[in-house]
């Protein structure tokens, strides 16, 4: 894994990686190589160590290394930084009441007993929760 700081929108994942393929397998690996690449993979061409699966999530790496191997690649997962799935949820960034915008932001806490603030970043007026 590269030694750059993780970014508040990346988890832990994993790049797959195929460094050969069992002798006399080699149709069944061009077709699982396929299911994931978006052209189609000619085995004489590609270079070793090929990447299959670039910054993919922890699942989906997994499964990827379960259907290459099943087919008889050799593949091994490196650790990457993979962005999350989705987009963050709606309710952590709620609208601002004033203008509407939701380009808002969490407004400095007062302590445990108060109540969360936000400040909308067009108009710069704050509101509470």
């Amino acid at each position: 894994m590269s030694d750059r700081e993780r970014r508040h929108d990346e988890i832990l994942g994993a790049n797959v990686v195929m460094t050969g393929w069992t002798e006399g397998r080699e149709a069944d690996v061009a077709e699982t190589l396929d299911l994931f690449a978006n052209d189609p993979v000619d085995l004489t061409t590609i270079e070793l160590p090929y990447v299959v699966l670039a910054k993919a999530t922890l699942d989906k790496a997994e499964r990827a290394r379960g259907a290459l191997e099943a087919s008889g690649a050799i593949v091994e997962t490196q650790d990457a930084w993979a962005l999350r799935d989705g987009a963050s949820p709606a309710e952590s960034r709620p609208p601002c009441p004033f203008c509407g915008s939701t380009k808002t932001q969490r407004y400095t806490h007062a302590g445990p007993a108060a109540k969360p603030s936000m400040k909308c970043t067009t108009c710069g007026r704050r509101f509470r929760l």
